[in-house]
């Protein structure tokens, strides 16, 4: 059992890689400032849908953004786009701190967004169902349910 839950783990990271190198990380020379302004509103926008806004703030300049933080991103603008909210997240051209206030921008929006506030209240459809789920204990008990 742990030999097929560390296979199923490894199998994870490998698609994960592959995600993760089909996502555009930005690259520049980003101050702190900017990025602690694009961390507060994701965090913001992450507490709007329902989730705890915890992402760190960073301690230092950067020259690209964190990988996890490029995922969070992502998902944050696939949120938006699929809430209709009109706000539109992108990252492609990210370069400099004036377009991480931008996109700080963009986050606080989507964050105070009623249509993206809307959606992430939404449970997505019908009511779960009580499922009946039995055991039979012997091949004649399932033969037994066929008839």
């Amino acid at each position: 059992m742990e030999a097929m839950m560390d296979a199923y783990a490894a199998k994870a990271g490998e698609l994960q890689e592959e995600t993760d190198m089909m996502l555009e990380v930005p690259k520049g020379n980003f101050s702190q400032t900017a990025l602690n302004a694009v961390v507060d509103a994701f965090n913001d926008a992450l507490d709007a849908m329902g989730f705890e806004g915890d992402y760190p703030e960073f301690t230092s300049d950067q020259n690209a953004l964190p990988i996890e933080f490029v995922r969070g991103l992502a998902m944050m603008s696939d949120a938006a786009a699929e809430s209709e909210s009109g706000v539109d997240i992108d990252l492609e051209g990210v370069r400099s701190d004036n377009d991480l206030a931008l996109l700080a921008s963009k986050l606080k929006r989507l964050a105070a967004s009623p249509k993206f506030k809307a959606m992430m209240a939404d449970d997505g459809g019908e009511p779960a169902t009580e499922v009946d789920i039995t055991v039979a204990s012997a091949p004649e008990d399932l033969m037994m349910e066929r008839a």
